[in-house]
C-alpha cells in the first residue's frame, strides 16, 4: 500500500514537469515559425489549460518598436481567443472580431498591457480531460 502512495505521489510531482516539456517542444515547433520576420523576444509565456479556462499575463511593450503578438493553441482545444487590453482594462484587440490569432502594433509610448486568454468551450469534472499548451509570443522590429 505504501509503495502505491510514492508511486501516486511521483506522477503527482513529475506530470507538471512533463506538461512544461512538452509545451517549451510544441512552442518551438509550432509556434515561433509563426512570428515571420519578427525577432522572437526569448521570453516564453506558456499555460497548459482545458477548455473554459481563462489565464491573464501582464506584458511590458516599449516605443519605438514594432509588435507581432500570436496566441498559439493545440488543435484539441479548439478556437482560443485573446484580448489586449491596456492597464484600465479597455480592450485594445479582440481576436474573436478578427478570426486572427497575430495581432501586429505599435504602442505610442512605453507601457504594460493585459493580455486575457480564454479558451472556450464547458470544462468538466471527468478526470481524463484534455489539457492542452497555450502559447503566448511576442515578436518586435526596430522601427
Amino acid at each position: 500500500m505504501l509503495r502505491h502512495l510514492y508511486i501516486i505521489a511521483f506522477l503527482l510531482l513529475t506530470l507538471p514537469l512533463v506538461s512544461h516539456a512538452q509545451c517549451k517542444g510544441f512552442t518551438k515547433k509550432k509556434c515561433i515559425p509563426e512570428l515571420g520576420e519578427y525577432v522572437f523576444n526569448g521570453q516564453l509565456n506558456t499555460a497548459v489549460l482545458t477548455r473554459g479556462e481563462e489565464a491573464e499575463l501582464m506584458l511590458s511593450f516599449y516605443s519605438g518598436q514594432k509588435y507581432r503578438m500570436y496566441v498559439c493553441a493545440e488543435e484539441q482545444l479548439g478556437e482560443v481567443e485573446y484580448e489586449i487590453m491596456d492597464i484600465d482594462r479597455n480592450i485594445i484587440y479582440r481576436s474573436k472580431e478578427k478570426e486572427n490569432q497575430l495581432f501586429d502594433f505599435k504602442v505610442p509610448s512605453t507601457q504594460q498591457l493585459i493580455l486575457h486568454v480564454i479558451v472556450p468551450g464547458e470544462g468538466t469534472k471527468h478526470a481524463l480531460e484534455f489539457q492542452g499548451c497555450v502559447s503566448i509570443l511576442v515578436g518586435f522590429i526596430e522601427d
